[in-house]
């Protein structure tokens, strides 16, 4: 039966009023790391480089869903549930692997931020700081619903990279072959070609990112009638992320991977996309890169400093004033203020670091599914009703043991065949 205008208005009204953690927590996945990762994997295999896109959206969906459930019904974030479960000792051993894996992170959106602003011409090195400045007064000075409303906002810019891939003029029947049928067969059995899926893998499902969305779900206060629309959040989100991942992708395999052209990252990859699609689509590129940054910029630390507050009992909300939530507004501010100090000696190269970083976190994402899948299970904690079973825990499980032997092949990869 079709929906009459009132009760469309009231059903879009009520998703409007759990929007924000599923798609902000996903997209912002594909910060400037993410960017320079997909434009390399890219323009060294072309389409091929995405061929797991829809077991990594699938498996997006089901852990972000696990983990707003999980913040809906227990009203805790995931560290939260660690802390009061396994004590300080685990919870000191997390966050420092924790904040490490973050900082690195966070330096690539930095450096991928100083990126945008070169290639518009402008002096990178003040209109860095500022920018990093007005970051963080925003984030101490805004309440959440504003934060969240600006989050949004920038997401909107990710469109920019549909642009430059339809500029790009694609075969879509070789695209969609190469990344949802079979990769081209001369890289089947290329290490290095895995290595490159694992690294677009550990790119977009993160261990930040399972901690990112059930703190900010239980920071916004959702309650358990609202799961419905917050699961169709999530698997909106998840959608959004790699349809972005996939089209950034084309843009640079029907420009650079077709001539034979490499690159080392977002930057480079701009600049070399405007002679074969010109300008129009190398600005496309920019904006997106710059937006890309900047949610990272924002949503990374923030993570940092959620997971700070849960796993040691200190206040963790964006509507606290800076004197009550000192400690979590500092670990912000210290991430940022890093990342913003190494990114301003013009010479350093941080794309080293965001294979590091990929790594690292492949590396703590079977420790997060091993956190969700004991605390989601646990029917003392989420009670009979909204315990994972069936496919969506099985799923997880088959996950986590293909991704050690992922993150052990990634190791054997990087050592031997790089």
């Amino acid at each position: 039966m079709a929906l009459s205008w009132k009760q469309f208005k009231t059903k879009a009204l009520l998703f409007l009023a759990v929007l924000g953690p599923g798609i902000i927590t996903a997209v912002a996945d594909n910060d400037a790391a993410g960017v320079a990762t997909y434009s390399v994997a890219a323009s060294l295999y072309g389409m091929s480089s995405q061929y797991l896109v829809l077991l990594v959206t699938m498996l997006l969906a089901i852990t972000q869903e696990i983990g707003a459930r999980m913040a809906i019904v227990t009203g805790k974030g995931l560290g939260d549930l660690i802390r009061e479960h396994y004590g300080v000792r685990v919870s000191v051993a997390i966050f420092i692997a924790y904040f490490f894996v973050n900082q690195a992170v966070v330096l690539q959106d930095v450096s991928g931020l100083k990126s945008a602003i070169q290639l518009f011409h402008l002096p990178w090195q003040p209109i860095l700081i500022l920018t990093c400045a007005a970051v963080v007064l925003a984030v101490v000075l805004l309440k959440f619903r504003t934060l969240q409303r600006i989050f949004l906002c920038t997401i909107i810019f990710y469109a920019v990279y549909v642009f430059s891939a339809v500029i790009a003029h694609p075969d879509w029947g070789q695209a969609f072959r190469e990344s949802l049928v079979a990769p081209r067969a001369n890289f089947a059995m290329d290490l290095n070609y895995w290595f490159a899926i694992i690294a677009v893998f550990g790119t977009t499902v993160t261990a930040w990112g399972q901690f990112f969305v059930q703190s900010f779900i239980a920071d916004k206060g959702l309650k358990p009638h609202q799961l419905p629309l917050e699961r169709a959040e999530v698997y909106t989100g998840a959608f959004l992320t790699n349809f972005f991942s996939w089209m950034i992708a084309a843009a640079v395999t029907y420009t650079l991977f077709v001539n034979n052209i490499e690159v080392v990252d977002g930057l480079s990859a701009a600049l070399a996309i405007q002679p074969m699609a010109g300008s129009i689509a190398s600005a496309f590129f920019a904006v997106g890169l710059a937006a890309a940054s900047f949610l990272g910029l924002t949503i990374v630390p923030l993570a940092t400093a959620y997971v700070f507050g849960e796993l040691f009992g200190f206040e963790r909300t964006l509507d606290a004033t800076f004197v009550k939530g000192r400690l979590f507004y500092t670990f912000f501010i210290l991430q940022v203020s890093l990342g913003l100090l190494i990114s301003l000696f013009p010479n350093v190269s941080l794309f080293g670091i965001t294979l590091y970083a990929n790594y690292l976190s492949g590396a703590l994402v079977p420790v997060v599914f091993f956190f969700l899948l004991k605390f989601s299970g646990d029917k003392k904690i989420m009670g009979e009703r909204y315990v994972t079973r069936g496919f969506s825990r099985f799923f997880l499980q088959l996950s986590t043991v293909v991704i050690i032997f992922a993150v052990v092949m990634t190791l054997f990869g990087g050592i031997f065949f790089r």
